[in-house]
């Protein structure tokens, strides 16, 4: 685990107040009624114009990179943008549009659950993407006269929520160069992503 994931997981307990010293040894289940402000879900898609949506539109479709391991399964309809799961959640190892809908509609369906857990369950999903053109932009050695350049960046966290005794916590980033007819020219950021599990 890198000092960057260490920090980030001991920022995400501290804020929470998740740290398993909280827990008394003789706690006992309790029953947590739906509660949406618990689990929370914030998507900004930032692009200037048409066309910078309609670039944006194109990096997320992207499929993944070819030694990003993807899962077994990929279609042209759907390319499999994650490679393992953690607690029975899909863990990504690219950032796409598939990707974005699967931790909205996971998170969102927390929020209409009611638990039994020591702690009362949370969860957030952050999403964050946005377009810039570059001018004379050089990739593989070829000087082009212009590029988009789409960022990605996406957080997930839940703690007792897949499971009654644990939580886990990641983020990815993922950036894709496309030509102005929208051909993907270059993606970096794909790959493993690291999950730190906490537990009670």
């Amino acid at each position: 685990m890198t000092l960057n994931h260490i920090c980030t997981l001991a920022l995400w307990l501290t804020a929470s107040t998740l740290l398993p010293a909280s827990v008394a040894p003789d706690s006992k289940s309790k029953a947590w009624p739906a509660n949406p402000a618990k689990h929370q879900v914030t998507i900004v898609r930032t692009a200037a114009n048409d066309s910078e949506k309609k670039m944006l539109a194109l990096a997320e479709a992207a499929a993944p990179a070819k030694a990003a391991g993807a899962a077994e399964g990929n279609n042209d309809a759907e390319p499999k943008w994650w490679n393992k799961e953690v607690t029975g959640i899909r863990i990504p190892c690219a950032i796409t549009g598939a990707a974005v809908a699967y931790y909205t509609e996971l998170v969102t369906s927390y929020q209409k659950q009611a638990f039994n857990r020591l702690i009362e369950p949370n969860s957030k999903f952050s999403y964050e993407a946005s377009v810039s053109v570059r001018q004379n932009h050089e990739i593989k050695g070829k000087t082009l006269p212009k590029v988009y350049v789409v960022k990605m960046k996406l957080t997930f966290s839940e703690f007792l929520v897949a499971s009654a005794f644990q939580g886990i916590q990641f983020d990815k980033q993922r950036e894709v160069i496309l030509d102005p007819e929208g051909k993907v020219l270059a993606v970096t950021g794909d790959g493993d992503t690291e999950v730190p599990i906490v537990s009670l």
